[in-house]
């Protein structure tokens, strides 16, 4: 299910190993919100502490608190970001028992996680101070190349018999991200921006990859196979992303962001 595969543990040392990759989106976001009054906000999906800590740059008067459901996220945003509030919660058991209210909701790539992510978006709102705002930002690059040679190699002879769930993507179209947001508010903006990373080689796509998207699959293999894996994934990587002239490559990802105030 798509909680069983969200269980296995989360790493932080390798999520942040594209930590400036991974924090633009954020700092592009919250830029777009910048001048607001914000006398608080909440982080979702804070991970290590990288988003709270834009926000915090932006507001710094400001009483942040993120939330991730990784305990080892929450503890390496506590070590690195002493000046902001971080506790362990599910996002949607968060919604339903606190009391508090905010300024600015945030979450940087986050809710393409979560099963329910429409009622999830929709009760976050219900947090919102009035005149508050929502920024939020999703990967939308499953049709990259990246997820479709994910697919083909888990789902293929060799390995189906090993893997037996396969990630459920919860990205869905622009169009019903849209119909949700409208239905809450009519002041919104939704558009998508395509980051083109520059990675130093064939062997960082793996890395990226590995502490996020390929997570649910290295959790159902046993140790002895991950090499035998790595080598059927690596192999894919090198057909579908060419190098570069100056030996490098490039990684597109398209990210969808949108605002709702309320």
């Amino acid at each position: 299910t798509e909680v069983s595969l969200m269980e296995n543990k989360w790493d932080s040392e390798k999520y942040l190993k594209f930590e400036k990759e991974r924090t633009q989106p954020a700092i592009d976001l919250v830029r777009r919100v910048e001048g607001r009054n914000v006398s608080s906000a909440l982080d979702v999906g804070c991970g290590p502490g990288n988003s709270s800590a834009v926000i915090k740059n932006i507001f710094p008067n400001a009483d942040i608190l993120g939330i991730d459901f990784s305990a080892d996220m929450i503890e390496r945003a506590k070590k690195d970001y002493t000046n902001i509030t971080f506790e362990q919660w599910d996002a949607d058991v968060f919604t339903e028992e606190t009391s508090q209210k905010f300024d600015l909701i945030f979450s940087n790539a986050c809710l393409q996680w979560l099963p329910n992510q429409f009622n999830t978006i929709k009760n976050l709102y219900k947090l919102l101070n009035d005149n508050g705002i929502m920024a939020i930002q999703i990967p939308c690059n499953f049709d990259e190349p990246i997820h479709h040679l994910i697919s083909k190699v888990v789902t293929s002879e060799k390995w189906k018999a090993v893997i037996k769930h396969e990630r459920n993507y919860v990205m869905s179209s622009v169009e019903e991200y849209f119909n949700v947001i409208s239905a809450l508010s009519d002041e919104f903006d939704i558009w998508t921006t395509t980051y083109h990373h520059v990675l130093p080689s064939h062997e960082a796509i793996w890395s990226w990859y590995e502490g996020t998207g390929l997570r649910p699959y290295l959790s159902q293999i046993d140790d002895s196979m991950r090499d035998e894996f790595k080598k059927d994934i690596m192999e894919e990587i090198r057909k579908n992303y060419p190098l570069q002239k100056n030996g490098k490559v490039i990684f597109d990802f398209p990210r969808l962001f949108f605002i709702v105030e309320k």
